[in-house]
This record gives structure tokens, C-alpha cells and sequence, in this order.
């Protein structure tokens, strides 16, 4: 059965992430990074025969993880994985990151490398709550909704306690990764010494955000910041003000 399972945040270093972690002997991640399995209707349907199917070559030593980011944000995810995983302290990998910037790097991923967003970017966030159909329109437009994290996260904790939760800040992993790549290790319970080399973060080459529209933003996320550091306990004063990486 799955042992850990790294939840998201799209575009928060999941990348990242699995490329240090599927060098670890310890751990088995397959060949895909991202299954969506438990996001995708068609997938999930298939039974959990076929998405354990991914993982039948791990080692009876290894612990057997899956990295998929928008685990968190679709609400069915959850439920799903508690119907579907009944290791009871499987647990959950979350990468979060300044969501102002976050909604610009999803912007820019779809306007520039998928090519599927036509839009400027405040054009693309006036019109996101209009574009908002199916399931495919919730992968590519939802630029603000993804960054209202705290509602993603206390949809997990109907099903699973806080303490089977790790929580990382992008702007600390990408600055000190041997260090959050170890609290990591320890979360999951892999002893053995590691030497973490820094990997280069990949960043796409692209024009800064106005500062009309991250001020617009930022405002937008005030209340919202200000949650998620009291239902997680921790310290996001690195995402208040002015700030992009």
C-alpha cells in the first residue's frame, strides 16, 4: 500500500521535490510524477487495482509515494484516498507557496509553455469565475482559487489528523533544500544519512507582474494568510508585502 503522498501545492517545488526523492534508495516513486489517479474521474475509475499497478516493482524495503499537486485542490480528493488507502497513517507531503506568486507562475506555465491561455493576466483573472465548466477549465484557469489554501487543508483534516501532515514553504525549500529535504526524511521516518546536493530551480523567463495587480492581489490574500498561519501554526510573514522569486 501507498505510504506517502505529496498533495501539492501546484507550481510549489513538487518538481523539485521528486527529482531529489526518486534518487533515494528508500524510496520508490513512479516512473510518472503525477498520476491523478484520485483527481481524475476516468482514471479513478479504473479501480485502485490499476493505480497500485504503478507501484508493483518497488522493494519490499522502500516506502511507496506519489507526487500529484492538485491532490489538494480538487475536494474529492480526500475522501477518496481515505476510501481507497487504508494504511492509517499514510502520509501527506505540502508544498505551499506565496499564492500571489503561485497564481502568476500558473499564468505564465499556461500562457507560455502550454499555450493554452489567450488572455493578459488580469484579463485571465477578471474572467477565471466565468471559465469555470468542467474539470479541464479547473486544471488550466484557476488561478486565484488554488491559493485560498486553508479550505484545501481542512478538507484533508475531516479525514486525516494534522499530525500526518508536513508542511514546507516554497521560498525556504528552493533556499535551503538540504535542510527541508532532511525534516522530510525525518517526517517519513528515513534514518539513514543523505547527502543532499542543491539542485538548480528551474524559472521561467518572464515579465514581472505589475505592481497594480500584486497589490490588488495581495489583498485579496490578507484575510486568507492570516488563517492559514493560525490553523497551521506557523510563520508566513515571508509572503506579506512585496516579494516574488
Amino acid at each position: 500500500m501507498i505510504d506517502f503522498l505529496c498533495i501539492g501545492a501546484q507550481k510549489s517545488g513538487t518538481t523539485l521535490l521528486y527529482e531529489h526523492l526518486k534518487k533515494v534508495d528508500e524510496i520508490f516513486l513512479p516512473q510518472e510524477k503525477e498520476l491523478h489517479f484520485f483527481d481524475n474521474d476516468q482514471y479513478y475509475q479504473r479501480g485502485l487495482g490499476s493505480y497500485l499497478d504503478n507501484f508493483k516493482s518497488a522493494q519490499v524495503y522502500q516506502l511507496k509515494g506519489e507526487i500529484t499537486p492538485s491532490y489538494l485542490f480538487f475536494d474529492k480528493v480526500p475522501m477518496r484516498i481515505k476510501q481507497c488507502i487504508r494504511k492509517r497513517d499514510i502520509k501527506f507531503i505540502v508544498l505551499l507557496r506565496n499564492p500571489v506568486d503561485r497564481a502568476y507562475s500558473q499564468y505564465n506555465m499556461a500562457y507560455l509553455t502550454q499555450e493554452h491561455e489567450k488572455f493578459n493576466f488580469e484579463q485571465a483573472l477578471i474572467y477565471e469565475s466565468f471559465r469555470l465548466k468542467d474539470h479541464l477549465d479547473f486544471i488550466n484557469y484557476t488561478y486565484i482559487q488554488r491559493g485560498f489554501y486553508s479550505k484545501q487543508i481542512l478538507n484533508y483534516f475531516k479525514y486525516f489528523k494534522k499530525e500526518q501532515f508536513k508542511f514546507v514553504l516554497y521560498e525556504n525549500f528552493v533556499k535551503d533544500q538540504s535542510r527541508y529535504i532532511k525534516e522530510i526524511f525525518n517526517f517519513l521516518n528515513i534514518d539513514r544519512k543523505i547527502e543532499i546536493q542543491t539542485k538548480e530551480v528551474f524559472r521561467n523567463q518572464y515579465k514581472p507582474m505589475k505592481s497594480e495587480t500584486r497589490y490588488i492581489l495581495e489583498k485579496v490574500y490578507e484575510d486568507e494568510i492570516n488563517i492559514l498561519e493560525n490553523l497551521l501554526g506557523i510563520d508566513l510573514s515571508i509572503w506579506k508585502g512585496n516579494m516574488q522569486l
